[in-house]
Parts: C-alpha cells; structure tokens; sequence
C-alpha cells in the first residue's frame, strides 16, 4: 500500500477504483446489526446514521457519518456488524472488502498507525455522546452538543433534521423545540434562517 494514508476512509479514497460502489436511497440500509461484517465503507455523499439497538428495546446512535468519512471499522475485527446503518439521505458509499483492508494495513506500519488513531478518536466521540446523554437536563444537553458542533465564530448551521438531532441525543422532538425556546430566551444562543449563534459571539 503507498502512501501514508490519514484514516481509513482516506485509502478507500485512494483505492477507489477496486471498491465496490452502493447507492441508498433514503431509510436505506446498507447492513443491519448482526450481519455478517464483510467490509468496511466510505461516505462518497449524503450521510448515514450508525444505531445500536440494546436489549431492552431501545437504541442509541453511535455515530453520523457523512461526506469523506469512513464507518464500520470495528468490522475488521468482528464477525458481525454491531449496529444498524442506515441512510437518513440518498447516499453514496464505498465499500472495501475487510481482507483488502487488512493485507493493506500489514504491508504499510504508518497506514496501521493512522488506523489506530482515527479509532482512538471514535472512542473519544462515543465517550462524548454518552456524556451528552447523562446530562439530565435536555437544554444543556442541547447546548453542550451545540458548542461541540460551533465553528471557530460560534455558529453552527445543522446539517440534520431538528428530528434527527433529537434521536442522536436521546430526546423527544418536543423536547429540542422546548430546550430551544429555553435556551434563546435564556439569551444563551440566537437563531435565524441560516443556523444558530452561540454566546461567544453575540
């Protein structure tokens, strides 16, 4: 494997020409949870959510993926897929056959140090979620998602639904709306067609 690929999804990139193309339409799913792990994927475009479901019927999501990133990656090490992925989108992803992947990443240490590192910021990402969904209060767990999304000015313009934005913090839609309303009152944030504006930068 040449090169020094950043993550994953940077050698589907470089590779694309060997992987295999899907295209989803939206409510799509590309593997369920408990599927046989074949491969790993790459978002070429749209965005694809990552939902775990847990014994007591519930679920949570792990992750959105979206344009240029890599999901899955836990695979190459699985026999099966741990979650649901499903487009919330019309999509488009790559996919890169685990053995591939793998003979790849043995051939080339710097490739296999950069893989190490993308999956060491997954864990950080999912340890922020799960630190999001014990904050009880559903306008600071709102606002502290805001801030982690913020650009350097303090805006942020959701590329998800405010519905799907609810689902990955574990709220009711009724319950974002309200936890807006709170916060913009509050003077803790300000919105307009556009996005939101955050405090730094009022």
């Amino acid at each position: 494997m040449a090169g020094s690929p950043s993550s994953a999804g940077d050698w589907l990139a470089r590779h694309a020409a060997t992987a295999r193309r899907r295209h989803l339409a939206a409510g799509e799913s590309l593997f369920r949870q408990g599927d046989r792990a074949t491969a790993i994927f790459r978002v070429e475009s749209g965005r694809l959510r990552l939902v775990r479901h847990l014994p007591d019927g519930s679920h949570v999501t792990l992750h959105v993926a979206r344009h240029g990133e890599s999901f899955a990656e836990a695979a190459l090490f699985s026999d099966r897929y741990h979650c649901d992925a499903v487009a919330e989108v019309e999509s488009v992803v790559t996919a890169l056959a685990k053995r591939d992947l793998l003979a790849g990443l043995r051939q080339d240490p710097e490739a296999a140090l950069a893989f190490a590192a993308q999956m060491s910021r997954q864990v950080r990402d999912l340890r922020l979620r799960l630190e999001l969904r014990n904050v009880r209060s559903a306008a600071a767990r709102l606002e502290m998602w805001l801030h982690l999304q913020a650009d350097e000015r303090g805006r942020v313009a959701p590329t998800q639904t405010w519905t799907e934005i609810a689902a990955e913090l574990g709220l009711t839609r009724e319950a974002v709306y309200r936890a807006l309303a709170r916060l913009q009152r509050d003077r803790r944030l300000r919105r307009d067609k556009t996005g939101i504006t955050l405090p730094r930068s009022l």
